[in-house]
């Protein structure tokens, strides 16, 4: 059985497939939530040391340079002297309760919201890691549904937290399991779709990220307290259910691992479904026997000598210029992509305006982002738009801090700053889908494993900054965060400018291939006879 013919003859985008691709976009829709839920579950509000009683908010808490009551101080009426809050602290009224407030994780503990973002980022990366291959042995349906439903009981578990050291700890184990949920999820959309018509499920998957986050800002708008929120955006994960007796199993995973009967049921259902006819000589299963059992006249001497096919390693990809070049130009992409990506949604809430709509407008901009990329990307290419988007981006971004605020007359200009803001978010979402599909296209056959593991591993480490450089930026203005992204995605964009062009092209099977533009099969030891 070949997988990519039985996929071609169930037809490319039939009912099978959009079921089959909208129930998946639930999956990875929700994934949004515990990754970007933190900006509500952990919301400041605002705050100022607690006013004792009998005294005016004006005579004790001074002022700061802005002329915003200052967060930290205290002043007393005897001395004159300003100290820190001794009494505890004031929050303001737009959240009901956060872990900040619950916990007061202020003034000398006002990193431990962005600590437990990064430790969260730190389970992804482990998740990433160590759990995402179990997919390769169990199966892409049984590992995303057991992750699925054990990380639901670990969410709901996570709003009964009663400190802070145990609602960072579940929320690293919930941060190790999402992680490997999307990677696998996001693979068994590429798998069920024929190599023709890959490219628009595969970036368009993406879409249902953003459909995510615009679903956070509404449930973040109308749910004020953590703990609600926290299980309101737990318990969908077991809606997922029902999944167990409808949603099929990977074609090409259940082939590859000879599973060939549950690959001929899912191919025929999937049939039935489309109202397609599989050719039956497409769903003949082989003859394990003939395949492992010595072919007619064979001598043992021919069973003997065989060629040893040379193991390829992580450090074969930077022993040659050309592969070294594309590796170190892709990690740095991988990286900047997801420090740009993440921190731009984290640094969102310190823009001016209402933070919901602003992380709502952020969701909905990746949409036509993605949806333009779906279509450009096989007709003009990967190179011209991955450098399109990294630069719109960059320069969007960077041009945000000479906004000001407010014109001279008086003329509100925050409306600016955020479109400017979003229209960045716009080019990194390009940005970072394009990166992905380049990273399996750039790389030969004999090491896109390694890279693209690798790869993945850069685009975690960069997701682990993104909460502490907004922290570190957070007491300057505003908008430094996102003009440092800024020069990050300019940068990362004169680096694409060295990729070659991978449209159209045949997927690389070699590292010869790559440095010298033949193709040439791998290489191999001299023959030995065991």
């Amino acid at each position: 059985m070949n997988a990519d013919q039985v996929l071609e003859s169930l037809g490319r985008f039939g009912t099978f497939q959009v079921l089959f691709f909208l129930c998946v976009s639930f999956i990875y829709m929700r994934g949004a939530w515990p990754v970007m839920g933190i900006l509500f579950l952990g919301g400041d509000p605002g705050h100022h040391c607690q006013v004792p009683v009998n005294e005016s908010i004006s005579d004790v808490i001074p002022v700061d340079s802005s002329g915003n009551y200052e967060k930290c101080q205290i002043k007393s009426l005897l001395t004159n002297q300003t100290t820190p809050c001794s009494n505890g602290w004031t929050y303001g009224d737009e959240f009901d309760s956060t872990i900040l407030t619950e916990w007061d994780l202020v003034c000398d503990d006002n990193f431990m919201v962005d600590l437990s973002s990064t430790i969260y980022m730190v389970g992804n990366t482990f998740g990433a890691l160590c759990l995402t291959p179990l997919s390769d042995k169990f199966g892409r349906k049984w590992v995303i549904l057991s992750f699925l439903w054990i990380q639901g009981a670990i969410g709901i578990a996570t709003a009964f937290s009663s400190n802070y050291i145990m609602f960072t700890v579940l929320r690293f184990f919930i941060g190790l399991l999402n992680m490997p949920i999307a990677l696998t999820t996001y693979v068994m959309v590429t798998e069920m779709f024929p190599a023709s018509s890959r490219s628009f499920p595969s970036v368009g998957i993406n879409c249902s990220w953003g459909i995510g986050l615009v679903f956070l800002a509404v449930l973040g708008y109308f749910i004020r307290d953590w703990r609600t929120l926290q299980l309101v955006i737990s318990v969908p994960n077991f809606l997922t259910v029902t999944y167990a007796w409808f949603l099929p199993e990977s074609i090409p995973w259940l082939i590859a691992n000879r599973k060939f009967k549950q690959a001929k049921s899912v191919a025929k259902f999937a049939a039935k479904v489309n109202r397609k006819n599989i050719p039956s000589e497409l769903l003949v299963v082989p003859d394990q026997e003939m395949n492992e059992a010595p072919g007619a006249g064979q001598s043992q001497e021919g069973l003997l000598n065989v060629k040893v096919t040379k193991k390829y390693t992580v450090l074969d990809l930077f022993k040659t210029s050309k592969l070294r070049r594309y590796t170190l130009i892709m990690f740095y992409l991988w990286t900047a992509d997801s420090v740009c990506y993440f921190g731009i949604l984290f640094a969102t809430p310190q823009l001016h305006g209402n933070q919901f709509l602003n992380i709502g407008i952020s969701g909905i901009v990746e949409i036509p982002a993605l949806i333009i990329c779906m279509f450009i990307i096989n007709r003009i290419g990967r190179k011209r738009p991955l450098i399109f988007f990294l630069l719109l981006s960059g320069i969007m971004n960077i041009i945000t801090i000479f906004i000001p605020t407010n014109t001279d007359s008086g003329v509100d200009l925050v409306w600016l700053q955020i479109t400017a803001a979003m229209i960045g978010k716009f080019g990194i979402t390009g940005a970072y889908s394009l990166s992905y599909l380049y990273s399996s296209e750039i790389f030969p056959t004999v090491v896109r494993n390694h890279a693209v593991g690798l790869s993945s591993f850069f685009e975690n480490i960069g997701g682990i900054s993104a909460p502490f450089i907004v922290y570190a930026t957070s007491g300057t203005l505003t908008y430094i965060p996102l003009v440092l992204f800024g020069v990050v995605m300019v940068i990362g964009g004169t680096l694409a400018c060295f990729l070659p062009e991978t449209h159209k092209k045949p997927l690389p099977e070699t590292i010869e291939e790559i440095e010298y533009g033949t193709k040439k099969s791998a290489p191999v030891t001299e023959n030995t006879h065991l």
